[in-house]
């Protein structure tokens, strides 16, 4: 067999084995953007059933994203110790035991307990799986794999609306939720018998041997000594730095890139995306479209979906900062355009369906963004030194700020309207994009070690 022969099947191999490494890890996506879609539909049967009034709606939504909030902060030591694929077995084990413990739900508080276990699982997968990706996926496709999460996770969202939209005339909220057994069940397979560790990790527990073949296997034999070489160096450069460390968040060098994604990981929750996705059939139906307000969040679904496929195709050719500018610019124009809306028009046909249109412009822009490349900016941006520690951090004030906005959304728009609540939304999503303009730098097609010594200069 000759070299070039030898080289393509390597590649066909390589190619064959990222893409299934992918797939089972997009599941943990999937299931995040499944739980959204589900408690979207499932609210508005829950009020009646249950007997809950707003404030408390906002507090079974913010459950999930508390639990999330409490995860974030202990799973990236503890994938840092007992590795990443390890954490990913986890998170489906306890995702699985909070949507059990929802199903056989027959009050309030039962269900905020289930939704809190739900979203500790939820809180493990969000820093796990960007984490495990970023990892293990080749340079040249990190963009595309790690925004394959998104994806998965806008699927997840879609799906759940159109489980809703199908059960609806059941009114049975509890089988709503009993289908994300389904996934969760596949997910957990996947992680424990089908997942390779991740090579740099391996490599950190001093098993080289191990970080080739996966190296070989994910990014071709032509690879591994580069690799494994850049992972020395990185390594010895943080041995020098107390690596272990949580000042070292603060210190010189690492402090600009923790800052930059500490910020993305807020500011992505203020455009309100996780509050506004699963309150979406309500505000819908509040804003006058009572009968189709479950069709109309299929629509909004629908969208999100198709777009995060384009912005996937585009992210590792455009790069992450474009994408990123023209998606919060969007998404502010959209919010505003909300909130006028609802400012100057009550309730009504009318202003039902522009609020449809504008939640359809927010997705878009949400998508081809915020949405695609805030795993991204976060994973790629952290030296790796401070990674896993950094993504805890971060991710923990991204769920913790999504917990927080669930929790008083409602009450806020019984005092300051819709409308109010989309202007100030729209003034954090500016924010956002000046963040994007100026301290973010472009990460495509660049090693993590070649990130790192950036901000190391």
């Amino acid at each position: 067999m000759s070299t070039q022969t030898q080289t393509k099947s390597q590649q066909g191999r390589m190619s064959k084995s990222v893409l299934f490494i992918m797939s089972i890890a997009g599941l943990g996506g999937l299931l995040y953007g499944f739980d959204i879609g589900i408690i979207s539909g499932a609210l508005v049967f829950m009020n009646t059933d249950l007997g809950i009034n707003s404030s408390q709606a906002s507090l079974i939504v913010a459950s999930v994203l508390g639990g999330g909030a409490l995860a974030t902060l202990i799973s990236g030591p503890f994938a840092d110790r007992f590795g990443r694929r390890f954490s990913i077995i986890l998170s489906a084990i306890v995702f699985i035991i909070g949507t059990v413990a929802i199903v056989i739900s027959s009050t309030f508080v039962m269900v905020m307990a289930g939704r809190l276990i739900q979203g500790i699982g939820v809180g493990i997968i969000t820093i796990v799986i960007p984490l495990y990706l970023a990892e293990i996926i080749p340079p040249r496709l990190r963009g595309r794999g790690v925004a394959l999460f998104q994806l998965c996770l806008t699927f997840g969202i879609l799906l759940g609306y159109l489980v809703n939209y199908f059960l609806k005339p059941t009114g049975d909220w509890q089988l709503m939720f009993a289908t994300c057994l389904v996934p969760s069940i596949f997910f957990l397979l996947g992680g424990m018998f089908l997942l390779p560790r991740s090579p740099r990790w391996v490599y950190q527990k001093g098993e080289e041997d191990e970080a080739r073949d996966i190296i070989a296997n994910t990014s071709g034999e032509d690879q591994v000594e580069a690799s494994i070489a850049e992972m020395k160096a990185a390594l010895e450069e943080e041995a020098n730095k107390d690596s272990g460390s949580w000042a070292m968040l603060f210190r010189k060098g690492y402090r600009k890139a923790f800052f930059i994604a500490l910020g993305v990981g807020i500011l992505t929750q203020m455009t309100g995306i996780n509050v506004l996705l699963q309150f979406n059939a309500t505000i819908l139906a509040d804003s006058g479209m009572q009968n189709a307000a479950i069709l109309g969040s299929v629509g909004v679904g629908l969208i999100n979906f198709v777009i995060t496929i384009i912005a996937m195709s585009l992210v590792d050719k455009l790069g992450r900062r474009p994408l990123l500018i023209i998606g919060t610019a969007g998404v502010t124009i959209a919010l505003a355009f909300m909130g006028f809306v609802h400012l100057f028009w009550p309730a009504s046909a009318f202003t039902g369906y522009a609020t449809l249109i504008g939640f359809m412009i927010f997705v878009v822009f949400y998508a081809v963004g915020p949405g695609v490349v805030v795993w991204l900016a976060i994973s790629e941006v952290l030296p790796t030194g401070i990674r896993a520690k950094g993504m805890s951090v971060a991710l923990f004030a991204n769920s913790l700020t999504s917990a927080g906005l669930a929790a008083v959304f409602m009450d806020v728009v019984d005092v300051i309207s819709y409308g109010g609540i989309f202007l100030v939304l729209a003034f954090f999503t500016f924010l956002y994009l000046l963040i994007a303009i100026f301290p973010l730098p472009e990460t495509k097609g660049r090693s993590l070690e070649e990130i790192e010594s950036e901000f190391l200069e």
